[in-house]
């Protein structure tokens, strides 16, 4: 572990201290301050981004119009094959009756003929029969669809009013998130500027590499990299302001 800001790794500032003055140097409490400050940031501006994409559209709304037009699909589907088994239903009952009009009339007088005629008729009545029954079955099915269509559409409208409802609050939320990360934005610059050029830049390139610059020692540990801090230092980063660095991972340790 060796100290950021002892004689051995003290960072540059923008000014030499002159006779007279001297140029006010980082505590780990001001970099901990922007650390928590862009974190704040952060967060703020990604919850806007989530409140604007709700208001944009809702989840909700949307699953259940997916649900809703592919029910409405399926039912379009059903129908269709529904009319089909109707149309040949009654395709099969003309061709019927044409026959038996022909058997009937006494058009036809070979026994052959008569015959054949009789037998036609009884093949279609087998098929009408099938027919029927495929085109009962098939209306069950048509019917279930459109009690299904209707249920989805009813929770598609239910689910688009709750979300109208839900709209002005949603609003609201995000009008003052704007105003909140119009605010932390601007101490977070102002927390900037109370460091020289060379502290911001050290912060940042730790941020860079490690994600995060400062860390809390939890249980002896460095929250970075959990290597354990010697007691004698882990006693110097509670008692000095100066910012000290973990000597494994090079993170700034704070004591809070």
């Amino acid at each position: 572990m060796t100290l950021l800001w002892g004689l051995p790794r003290m960072l540059p500032t923008l000014q030499k201290p002159g006779p007279s003055s001297v140029t006010r140097m980082a505590t780990i409490e001001d970099l901990y301050r922007l650390q928590e400050l862009e974190l704040a940031l952060r967060k703020c501006r990604g919850d806007l981004e989530d409140v604007a994409a709700r208001i944009a559209r809702d989840e909700a709304v949307d699953r259940s119009e997916a649900l809703s037009a592919r029910a409405e699909r399926a039912l379009a589907v059903l129908r269709g094959e529904q009319t089909k088994l109707d149309d040949d239903v009654q395709d099969t009952a003309s061709r019927i009756k044409g026959l038996e009009q022909r058997l009937y009339s006494g058009a036809t007088a070979a026994s052959k003929d008569l015959l054949a005629l009789q037998k036609e008729i009884g093949f279609l009545r087998e098929k009408q029969g099938g027919l029927e029954e495929r085109l009962l079955t098939k209306m069950e099915q048509v019917e279930a669809a459109e009690a299904k269509s209707a249920d989805l559409s009813a929770e598609h409208e239910e689910a688009q009013a709750r979300w109208q409802q839900e709209l002005p609050s949603l609003k609201e939320r995000q009008q003052r998130l704007q105003e909140q990360a119009t605010q932390v934005s601007q101490e977070r610059d102002e927390a900037e500027a109370a460091l020289t050029a060379a502290e911001v830049k050290a912060f940042r390139n730790l941020e860079s590499s490690r994600g995060q610059a400062i860390v809390k020692i939890a249980r002896g540990m460095c929250g970075g990299c959990g290597m354990s801090v010697p007691s004698h230092e882990q006693q110097l980063v509670r008692t000095s302001h100066q910012p000290v660095r973990c000597g494994s991972c090079g993170r700034y340790l704070y004591h809070g």
